[in-house]
Formats: structure tokens, sequence, C-alpha cells
């Protein structure tokens, strides 16, 4: 009885959905697909980075470089490869991160890359702040409601402890025994 009168309790029950709700926000935000892309452009000389903001862990990719004469350096997962382009091609498969590329000529990569992505991670923060409010009201409603209760068995006890006459008088009562 108590834990159902309890639980209507206004400031509880809004904590507890608003617990509810970040729960479901956090399981829509863990939702990850896998997606293909592909990335090309031209690199001047010095080092850069190749990546995509989508794409949060590799599955599998495959980097092509072309270059009238330039030497490439390719790094990625402690892995290093050193080589010269000269009007020709090279391919690296197998990539499980994105490369960091170091070249002293004009390069032509296309990066072919499958991994996973995921959409709604912007939910995150959203649920976190939605689980700290309705920690906060579940805490804040459920000290209410105790003192509330406290208050109630106070005022039974002082009605039952300094209630009515005793019409027979009994000597037990007055504390005469």
């Amino acid at each position: 009885m108590g834990i159902i009168k309890g639980l209507r309790y206004p400031t509880i029950l809004a904590g507890l959905l608003l617990l509810f709700l970040s729960l479901g926000l956090a399981f829509i935000a863990l939702q990850g697909e896998i997606i293909s892309k592909e990335l090309s452009g031209d690199l001047s000389p010095g080092t850069h980075f190749l990546y995509d903001k989508q794409i949060v862990k590799i599955i599998d990719a495959n980097l092509t470089l072309y270059s009238a004469n330039a030497n490439v350096s390719v790094s990625w997962e402690g892995k290093y490869y050193n080589f010269e382009l000269k009007n020709n091609s090279r391919t690296i498969t197998g990539l499980h991160d994105f490369p960091a590329i170091t070249t002293d000529g004009m390069v032509t990569y296309k990066l072919a890359v499958v991994g996973y992505s995921y959409p709604y991670s912007w939910l995150s923060p959203i649920g976190f702040i939605t689980m700290i409010a309705g920690s906060m009201l579940s805490l804040l409603g459920f000290v209410s409601y105790m003192q509330g209760e406290m208050e109630k068995v106070k005022k039974t006890k002082k009605e039952d402890t300094h209630g009515g006459e005793d019409v027979q008088g009994a000597a037990w009562r007055k504390g005469r025994l």
C-alpha cells in the first residue's frame, strides 16, 4: 500500500518517468549501423590525416594513391609504409584505422571505407541531463513523501498518547500503580 501511494506522489512519478525516458534515449543513441563511404581528393606536400566524422570504427578500408612524382609515407595502427610513386598508383588494402599520409609532392587519393556509424549519438547528452533531472526529482520526491508520512505518524501517535478521558479512572492509566 505504501509503495503504490509513493508512486502516485507527483514528484516521484515525474522523476521515474524522466529516468525511463533517459533509459530509452540511451538505447536509441546506441543504435549503430554499418555504412560505406568513398573519400577522394588531392593532397599537397605535407602530412595529412584522412578521416570521416560519421564513421566511428572502421571494419575495412582500401586506400589508392596516385602521383606523377612523389615519395609517400602511409601509417596507421603502428604500421608504416614508405614508397615512391612515379606515374603509377598504389593500393593498400585491409586498413582498420584512418591513415596518416606524408608526401613531398601532389598526390591523388581514394579511400573506400566500410565502418560503424552512430547517427543518433547526439541523443546521449540529452539522455544524461534527463537522467540527472529524473534522479534529483525522484530523490526530492521521496524525501518529501517520507516527511509527510512521518508527520502523519507523529500526529497519530500524539492523538493516541494524549487522547480522550479515561471515564473509568483506571489506576494503571493514571500512573498510580
